[in-house]
């Protein structure tokens, strides 16, 4: 499955973070990872025959020029941003060796140096904003938070891919989903592709604890998913059969067992989303309706607050402490959780229990695909308007998304089954449906976000008013997605 390798790399790379010099057994010159050649090879994991970039993109010779990446710094996921970019030498760690192979693939090829400077997220659309202003062309490639990024499109600091010379997003090394998205008329400032690893590795996602399903007779999950009855009916079905006062208090806390732990932001707003929730909708002409009242909708708000109003239910409205309920369900508090990819590796990998990968429900049979929900703290790539050199800048950029496809996310998907990270061969197939169904919604990335969370603050305040409540939040919504419009209808 395509954007399979995105995640595959970001689950891996905590795991190997041994510096220069020093070894783990691993090697460099793995099979997934050796990518000096441009002959014929084939996909360790599609078995598809790998396309080069020096096969596809003209030869050039840049004579040593710097390419120059805005990186970011994201403190929630450690030092891994440090050397998604770059890295200065092999260490005989895959995934290290993979990146600094990649990188000295275009280097040569182009004959450029490729850099990288991070920049809190706060710091980031003030330093690229100087630098356009300044006209230094500073950097050929910007890799931030979304809001960051979003804010970089309405400043007018990015260019349309579309226009950037030998850069094609409609080719399988950049994120499709994406291409669709945030593709409005004609135009695409945002993308994700397989250069920066991070890029959805706070991805929502469900895990089920197996010791509690058997405990309770519930089988077949994996089948819901397969045969296409996986709906929010179903899910809640299973989740409210599950809840005990284990300390016998009378009252139901995070000592005790649930059917479901969640935070208001994995439950009311990502399960609304991967139940197809859209806040806009937007015509080839750039008129656009909001879309937040329907009955469909309302729907989804009942069947939410039906499950997450009982003792079945453990949901917190606090963010900071959304690790506790990963810790609850690794401690076998809960039947299903919540959370986010990364808590597979973050907090799961001694878990005495066993437990499964599943994608969010549908919202019922009808509904044409499982949906994977980012959440608001991953990142969008984006070509800064004013470059040094244009060409340079698509050259290296599409040379460097091609060889990140081909070699990054082999040597990801080797590793990651090696160490077990997914403990049973249908999460594979699950993670597998997950990447498959990523969102990146046009309105949620561009969101006026009391009216495109709304769902979301609904349930964590108790309240089903959906209709009165998107009405107090229409005007401002209308004025915020009618200038994010403009920008892309433009002259």
């Amino acid at each position: 499955m395509k954007h399979t390798r995105i995640f595959f790399f970001a689950l891996t790379a905590a795991l190997l973070l041994a510096s220069c010099g020093e070894t783990d057994g691993k090697t460099g010159t793995d099979t997934a990872a050796s990518g000096t050649e441009t002959g014929t090879q084939t996909d360790i994991v599609t078995g598809e025959t790998m396309t080069h970039s020096a096969d596809v993109l003209p030869a050039a010779d840049f004579e040593g020029a710097e390419y120059h990446i805005m990186g970011r710094e994201y403190a929630k996921l450690g030092d891994l941003p440090s050397y998604e970019f770059t890295t200065d030498c092999e260490n005989g760690d895959l995934i290290n060796d993979t990146v600094y192979k990649r990188c000295r693939i275009v280097e040569e090829q182009y004959n450029v140096s490729i850099t990288c400077t991070q920049y809190a997220t706060e710091n980031s659309v003030s330093a690229l904003e100087r630098s356009q202003m300044a006209g230094d062309g500073e950097f050929d490639l910007v890799w931030s938070h979304i809001n960051s990024m979003t804010s970089m499109v309405m400043k007018g600091l990015l260019s349309d891919y579309n226009e950037v010379p030998y850069v094609d997003i409609t080719q399988p090394w950049w994120n499709q989903l994406a291409t669709q998205s945030l593709t409005v008329n004609g135009r695409c400032y945002l993308q994700m592709n397989y250069i920066p690893f991070t890029g959805v590795m706070l991805s929502h996602c469900l895990y089920f604890n197996k010791n509690i399903a058997a405990e309770y007779d519930i089988t077949g999950l994996y089948d819901h998913v397969n045969d296409n009855t996986w709906t929010f009916d179903t899910f809640a079905g299973y989740a409210k059969t599950v809840s005990a006062d284990v300390n016998g208090d009378g009252v139901y806390d995070e000592n005790d067992t649930f059917g479901l732990l969640s935070s208001h932001g994995t439950s009311g707003v990502a399960m609304g989303v991967a139940m197809d929730v859209k806040a806009i909708d937007i015509a080839d002409d750039g008129s656009f309706t909001l879309t937040m009242i329907s009955d469909r909708n309302q729907s989804i708000v009942d069947k939410l607050s039906d499950l997450l109003e009982t003792d079945a239910s453990y949901m917190i409205t606090d963010y900071s402490k959304e690790n506790d309920l990963a810790r609850m369900f690794a401690a076998g508090q809960g039947l299903f959780y919540s959370g986010f990819l990364t808590d597979s590796y973050q907090f799961f990998r001694d878990m005495e229990e066993d437990w499964g990968l599943l994608p969010f429900p549908k919202y019922d049979e009808t509904q044409e695909h499982y949906i994977t929900t980012i959440t608001g703290g991953t990142g969008l790539l984006g070509i800064p308007r004013n470059v040094d050199n244009m060409e340079m800048t698509g050259l290296v950029t599409e040379a460097l998304a091609i060889e990140s496809y081909n070699y990054v996310y082999p040597a990801i998907y080797e590793t990651v089954f090696d160490d077990k990270l997914l403990r049973d061969e249908e999460s594979q197939v699950m993670f597998d449906i997950l990447m498959d169904g990523l969102e990146i919604d046009f309105g949620r990335t561009f969101k006026s976000a009391e009216y495109v969370d709304l769902i979301g603050t609904l349930v964590s305040k108790g309240s089903r008013d959906l209709a009165s409540s998107a009405e107090k939040l229409e005007k401002a919504a209308q004025k915020h997605f009618g200038e994010v419009i403009d920008v892309y209808f433009a002259e």
